[in-house]
């Protein structure tokens, strides 16, 4: 009787500690910056792209900064936001979650089951590389988002098959600790970026949800600066 009164208080406190873990955030559009990195202006531009993204191919891409990953590993965290925040298209899971952890200095680009036979990790190698990280060792955190952001986007409508209509202007390349040229793709893409009109709306949280998906295997890259 003893043995079997322990085992039910082991179970609830480890039922306790996993739901202490589960991570809550506060998405508004496709975006939660718990870390407040990101400006207004940027996260509605960055919302009206992902919601185009959406609109076209059924993908999801979230964009979120944490404070604080709580001793957790980035990459245990990144598969809990796709996992229980469903990304992707059901049936496709088409998901993808761009997490930045700024105190820890670490940050992980997660990959849906449907997009890891469609996005190389060498792609997302190249852009952490030489779009995102440059711009975090100088602290720049919201530029690196907003480049990192928009070229995910670009990757993830290749892969789909579709045309996105971008709003915003894409920061350029900071050259100063990337490790190659920039491919002339790049140069097309900021110049796309930059021309359409930035589209004003007074809320971000007005876009609908995530698509009910979920499906993410651990596939991805991480980075540290």
């Amino acid at each position: 009787m003893l043995k079997k009164i322990l085992l039910c208080l082991f179970g609830i406190l480890f039922l306790t500690s996993v739901a202490t873990q589960a991570i809550t955030l506060d998405f508004k559009g496709f975006i939660a910056d718990e870390a407040k990195l990101l400006s207004d202006d940027v996260k509605n531009d960055l919302n009206v792209t992902l919601w185009n993204l959406q609109q076209k191919s059924g993908a999801d891409l979230a964009v979120v900064t944490l404070p604080s990953l709580s001793g957790r590993k980035i990459e245990d965290v990144a598969l809990e936001i796709g996992r229980s925040y469903k990304l992707g298209a059901v049936g496709k899971n088409n998901g993808m979650v761009f997490l930045t952890a700024p105190n820890e200095r670490l940050m992980r680009i997660e990959l849906g089951l449907g997009l890891e036979d469609k996005i190389s990790i060498e792609t997302l190698e190249y852009i952490r590389d030489n779009d995102i990280l440059p711009y975090y060792k100088k602290g720049d955190y919201e530029s690196g988002i907003a480049r990192g952001t928009y070229l995910l986007v670009h990757e993830i409508a290749r892969a789909e098959g579709v045309s996105v209509e971008a709003h915003g202007n894409c920061p350029p390349r900071d050259r100063s600790n990337s490790k190659s040229d920039i491919p002339l793709w790049v140069y097309v893409l900021v110049i796309i970026l930059g021309g359409y009109r930035r589209m004003r709306t007074s809320n971000t949280g007005s876009f609908g949800g995530f698509g009910g998906g979920g499906g993410f295997g651990g596939s991805g890259c991480s980075g540290s600066w």
